[in-house]
């Protein structure tokens, strides 16, 4: 059985948090009511009133809300998405030490979001975050250690940097840790797979769902159990996952855990393929054209 395991978790993990402090407030009470405010604006999707808290704060040189504007510019959220603008106010705030931005910045130069791709400066600015204690930042500082990305591969040193994030609770670190324990010569541990899959899926992280959906329909880890594969592929898939929705679709495919359905196989194939997966876009030509060699028209 063909199964999809998930490589890279996603390389921006921001915290949506910010405490706001500038010279022109004058009262640390006044200061957290900003806060609070810019924080409950940003949540409830205000995104138009959180920038006018932030611009202000942030052209008086306070480090968070530069990182709210770099933030707002980065998803286009209230503003003109613009990725040039979101890298110079993440460089503003992670110039004066903030973790966020510092992680926020090297994900801008890993993925060369207005900027020339750089994995050894995104490394660095990992590693700075990372140090600081942020978890998001030891993710994909762990991500360029496994992959050899902008530093030497070293899987060693991306398990040591996932381990802490994982001890924090964080599930991608969680699942991307089962990744390593499930797929990597040397290291592998499927008892460790199995248990950090599970904490991840409790937590409902898609990549936790489908990893746990992988060890059931192996038989890694835990007893095999096809159905509950599919159930677990179902969740993760649900979420838009594109390996879970290839391995759901294989699932079906193959008549694997589940009834056999060539038409709910083309739809999850269908699905990850339009988000770029290409064994997706291969088993879905391959149904396609076999169904067209038989005289099958599929509408839509």
């Amino acid at each position: 059985m063909y199964v999809c395991i998930k490589g890279l978790s996603v390389l921006v993990g921001l915290s949506l948090f910010f405490s706001v402090s500038t010279v022109f407030i004058p009262s640390t009470i006044q200061t957290k009511a900003y806060a609070d405010e810019g924080q409950d604006l940003y949540s409830t999707e205000d995104y138009q009133r959180a920038l006018k808290y932030w611009q202000p704060l942030a052209e008086h040189g306070d480090a968070q809300a530069e990182f709210g504007l770099g933030l707002l510019y980065e998803t286009g959220h209230g503003v003109e998405q613009n990725f040039d603008t979101a890298q110079r106010w993440y460089r503003k705030a992670a110039d004066q030490g903030l973790a966020d931005a510092q992680n926020a910045l090297g994900a801008i130069y890993a993925n060369g979001r207005g900027v020339t791709k750089d994995d050894a400066l995104a490394t660095e600015l990992y590693r700075k975050a990372a140090e600081q204690g942020n978890v998001h930042a030891e993710v994909n500082l762990s991500n360029m250690y496994r992959f050899g990305l902008g530093v030497r591969r070293d899987i060693n040193l991306a398990i040591a940097w996932l381990q802490k994030a994982s001890d924090a609770g964080n599930p991608a670190a969680q699942s991307n840790l089962g990744g390593i324990y499930i797929s990597e010569d040397g290291v592998k541990d499927y008892s460790k797979a199995a248990i950090l899959f599970q904490k991840s899926a409790d937590q409902g992280d898609p990549g936790g769902q489908n990893g746990l959906g992988i060890m059931c329909g192996l038989g890694l880890g835990r007893p095999k159990d096809a159905s509950c594969a599919v159930d677990w592929y179902r969740k993760a898939a649900e979420q838009g996952d594109p390996h879970a929705e290839v391995n759901l679709a294989n699932a079906y495919a193959d008549g694997i855990g589940v009834e056999k359905d060539i038409s709910l196989a083309i739809f999850w194939y269908r699905k990850a393929a339009e988000q770029g997966n290409s064994q997706a876009q291969k088993h879905l030509q391959y149904l396609l054209q076999g169904l067209e060699d038989m005289g099958y028209v599929l509408k839509g």
